[in-house]
């Protein structure tokens, strides 16, 4: 059966592991954060006026709603979401609109921004953010405004585990994923010399172009990129990896 190394966020680990098991594929955990809401952000920080408001993910609004639960966008705001689980959750939470581009990250906000033209932008989202938006607004003269709603705590993966997995790749095969460019960094991070090697020599899905370019810097050779970062476009490629190496066999 194949492995597949989930290295989402620790609050996102157990929906991911219910699509790949549902789609029969043996699950190995490894979170890369855990979230925690980020005490020092004020109320009135998020209560500040912008044309255009961004969320860059799930846990930037649920933790912009601990810090400020009253807390609404005026209603000429117009508001984006990365991708269609943000927009969902938004949508649990407000009656006022808010929309996603089909690419389902950073480039897709920036195509939004230039249809609008917007003037001033207001990102809810964690440290670091989506550098390729701050570049847009700065390059663009684009006010742009960050406000970091909570914490990624770094988290140790099991490493002898994994080594493990990778042993048995004849009986076994893993494959890796990533959905964001920090989570396979750290991954990375944390593997000693010899396993580092032998990851870099298994398949690795992604949820974007730009984390496959870091991918390939970092050594990896078998890189497949998902339609956007999902759960269910990531778990659509394994799939397809795995029937087409079955039809291969």
């Amino acid at each position: 059966m194949t492995t597949v190394v989930i290295t989402r966020p620790e609050i996102a680990i157990a929906k991911a592991t219910e699509v790949y098991q549902k789609a029969g594929f043996e699950v190995f955990k490894a979170p890369c954060y855990a979230i925690k809401t980020n005490t020092a952000v004020l109320p009135q920080w998020l209560a500040a006026e912008a044309a255009v408001w961004i969320v860059l993910s799930v846990h930037a609004l649920q933790h912009a709603l601990k810090i400020a639960p009253q807390w609404r966008p005026l209603n000429k705001t117009r508001v984006i979401a990365v991708g269609p689980a943000v927009a969902n959750a938004w949508q649990r939470q407000f009656e006022h609109p808010i929309e996603f581009h089909p690419l389902m990250n950073s480039e897709g906000v920036i195509e939004l921004l230039q249809k609008y033209q917007a003037k001033s932008v207001k990102i809810l989202t964690t440290a670091g953010g989506r550098n390729l938006i701050k570049t847009h607004c700065m390059e663009q003269q684009i006010s742009y405004n960050q406000i970091n709603t909570y914490h990624r705590i770094e988290l140790t993966i099991d490493a002898a585990g994994l080594q493990q997995k990778i042993l048995n790749a004849s009986e076994n095969k893993v494959i890796l994923t990533a959905t964001s460019s920090g989570i396979l960094v750290h991954f990375m991070s944390q593997l000693p010399v010899e396993l580092t090697t032998k990851v870099l020599n298994n398949p690795l899905v992604v949820g974007a172009q730009r984390i496959a370019d870091l991918a390939k810097d970092l050594g990896f050779n078998n890189i497949s990129v998902a339609a956007n970062p999902s759960d269910e476009a990531m778990c659509e490629v394994v799939e397809r990896m795995v029937s087409e190496e079955t039809a291969a066999n």
